[in-house]
Order: structure tokens, then C-alpha cells, then sequence
């Protein structure tokens, strides 16, 4: 898996022929790439797509605005990850989606002080973010984005939080060209960008392993393996880091790949019925036996707990539509819910 390689973007393209619709491209993350491909080809763009377009190209003229503001508020170190980060490793920028901007501070709580006596402005109850991995998100007035200022990175809940003090000390002048603002070095931000795909979506998205392969090079493989087993995330560093060979590498096939996530390779959505079992899949294949029990019941508790505020007459009637929409796309499923 070659990070400047012609070789990783030319599989790219040959997944994304493999989707059976645009909707299956956007449940990955990759329709804005699928529609760089059509037009290199001189095919029509979805009406649907060039709006999402257009909305990209907003954020990415958004954020360094924001990102210059947030530097310039806060003195203390500020680190950038996913988002704009792993989209300045892309052939083109605009191609890679993102809706806020994850960042990284020496001291998160006075950061948010900070940025608030600057002008940005809280969205949301800061209560609510609690005991979250981030505070309130922020804005600033007028711009499409939202900053969220992280305690610790977000990862699966099962995985025990990564030392911010490595990360920090491991950084590196941030991809973006905002003075002062740093950046993971890439072993330890394919290790970020890894987790956090898999405290949404484990192995969900095809997007997850583009910006994978996108940010981690050949010579970086050793320290990653090596902040893994520090952190106590071989396990899965292992399953991400093998499905992304698999499926973008051109090496052979993962186990996972060929048991619970078969629809990477379809580039289609999974049913509802899938994700639940990924979400049991994901523990069982990286975490030790002594160790399971725990990291299934995390995953059970998030799955039969409520939704932030969520009253317990609207999780039953999810539940219900669940079960009844077990062979349904995920994404048209969540379009159901109220």
C-alpha cells in the first residue's frame, strides 16, 4: 500500500465501479471521488452529487478560516486529525468530505474558553458533552463548519484512550499550511483515523481505508505497529490495517473482509442485520478472550441504550423498525426514523 502510489488511486477507481448506486457511494464516503472518476470520462454528474459539491467546496474554504481563528485564540498546543488533514493526502483535496473539524489541545477546557471569548459560539448543551471524548462543538458565526476541541481521541468504547501527551509529542506541522497548528505524524494518525472509523462504523466504510492508505506511507508501518502495541490497540490496527491491503493494496484477502465485512468489496451499504453483527464481530476479532466480555457489553449497552435525550417510547419504536427492516440498507433505514 503505496501512499504516493498511481496503483492505490487506480483501485480506488475500480471500487467505486464496483458500486451497485450512487446512494452505496455515499454510505462509503467516496461519492465526491466517484464523481472526479465520471467526469475524467466525460460523464454526467448526479445532480444530487454536484450539490454535495458544492457544499465540500464550502467547507474546505471554510476551514482554514477557522482553523487560522482557533490558532490565533488559544496559545497552547493545538493538533488537527481526520478531515482536511486526511484530505491534503488525496490526489485532490475536494474530494474527500468532511463536516468538522477535529482538534486535539494541550488543555481542551481552557481551549474552549479560549475560543469562546475569541467569538466562536457553543452548538448544543454543554452538559450533554459530559462525558463525551469532545466538548460542546463550536462555531463561528456565518461559516458552514463546526470545531470540536477533543480530550482524547474518539476510538471504539472497548479501547482504552491513547496517551494526548504521545500524540502531541510525535507531532508534526499540520498538512493545512495554518502557522502553529500540528498534525498526528502519520504512523499515529492512521492509528486515529483507524479507531475512530470503528467507534461509528467498524470496518463500515470504504472511506475509513482510503484515508488509511492516503495517510500512511511504507516507512511508517513500524511505529505504528509499535504505538499499537503501546496503546493496546493491536488488535485492531491488525484488522484495519489487513482489510486496507486486501481491499486497496492488492494483497490477499482478510479474514474479516470474507466473513462481516463482504460489502467493502460491493461497495454496497450494509443491512441493518449486518451492522448489528459487525458491531458484534468488531470485539470478537481484536480484542483478547479475558477482555471480551467487556467489549461486548459495551457494544451491547450502545445498542440498546437510548439516543442522548431520546425518550424509551422512540428506542422501542427504533427497535421495532429494526427488526422489521433487518434486510434494509442501513442508510435507508436511519432515513426512516424520526
Amino acid at each position: 500500500m503505496l501512499r504516493d502510489c498511481g496503483e492505490v488511486w487506480a483501485r480506488v477507481e475500480e471500487l467505486i465501479d464496483a458500486a451497485p448506486s450512487t446512494e452505496a457511494l455515499r454510505a462509503h464516503g467516496v461519492h465526491l471521488l466517484a464523481a472526479a472518476v465520471w467526469r475524467s470520462r466525460g460523464r454526467t454528474v448526479p445532480d444530487e452529487v454536484r450539490a454535495d459539491e458544492r457544499r465540500a467546496a464550502a467547507m474546505a474554504m471554510a476551514a482554514p478560516l477557522l482553523l487560522r481563528r482557533a490558532r490565533a485564540a488559544y496559545p497552547g498546543p493545538l493538533l488537527l486529525m481526520k478531515g482536511p488533514e486526511a484530505a491534503a493526502r488525496y490526489p485532490d483535496p475536494g474530494t474527500r468530505y468532511f463536516r468538522d473539524l477535529d482538534l486535539l489541545a494541550g488543555d481542551a477546557p481552557a481551549a474552549q474558553r479560549a475560543l469562546t471569548a475569541a467569538g466562536f459560539v457553543e452548538v448544543g448543551s454543554p452538559a450533554e458533552y459530559a462525558d463525551r471524548q469532545h466538548l460542546c462543538p463550536l462555531a463561528w458565526p456565518g461559516l458552514p463548519l463546526v470545531v470540536e476541541l477533543h480530550r482524547v481521541p474518539n476510538r471504539p468504547a472497548w479501547l482504552a484512550p491513547p496517551p494526548a501527551e504521545e500524540i502531541l509529542r510525535l507531532a508534526v506541522p499540520s498538512a493545512t499550511g495554518v502557522d502553529g497548528l500540528l498534525a498526528p505524524a502519520p504512523a499515529a494518525h492512521a492509528l486515529l483515523l483507524a479507531a475512530h472509523g470503528w467507534a461509528h462504523k467498524p470496518l463500515g466504510r470504504l472511506v475509513d481505508l482510503i484515508d488509511l492508505a492516503a495517510v500512511l506511507g511504507p516507512g511508517d508501518r513500524a511505529l505504528a505497529a509499535e504505538l499499537a502495541r503501546a496503546w493496546g490497540w493491536e488488535g485492531i490496527w491488525r484488522v484495519a490495517l489487513g482489510a486496507a491491503d486486501a481491499l486497496i493494496g492488492a494483497r490477499d484477502r482478510s479474514r474479516s473482509l470474507s466473513i462481516w465485512a463482504r460489502h467493502l468489496e460491493g461497495v454496497r451499504d450494509r443491512s441493518v442485520l449486518e451492522d448489528h453483527l459487525a458491531r458484534v464481530a468488531a470485539p470478537a476479532c481484536t480484542v483478547s478472550l479475558r477482555r471480551l466480555p467487556s467489549a461486548l457489553g459495551a457494544n451491547l449497552s450502545r445498542t440498546v441504550g437510548r439516543r442522548g435525550h431520546e425518550r424509551w417510547a422512540d428506542k422501542l419504536r427504533r427497535s421495532r423498525l429494526a427488526v422489521a427492516h433487518a434486510f434494509m440498507d442501513r442508510s435507508e433505514h436511519e432515513r426512516t426514523l424520526p
